[in-house]
């Protein structure tokens, strides 16, 4: 498991302990969690798993 996929597991337990499983956070981070490609993809093709090519 890469630590991006890892970081995404930590944000969706947390988004599930707070009861917060509807919000388009919780939904991004369950998927990309699970290794799916991200549901709310950037506008970068190269990144489909990750929000990272928009942060540079």
């Amino acid at each position: 498991m890469s630590t991006e996929v890892r970081n995404w597991d930590v944000v969706a337990k947390a988004l599930e302990a707070a009861g917060n499983t509807s919000s388009e956070m919780y939904i991004r981070a369950a998927a990309l969690a699970q290794g799916k490609l991200d549901p709310m993809p950037t506008s970068s093709p190269e990144a489909p798993y990750s929000i990272s090519a928009v942060a540079g």
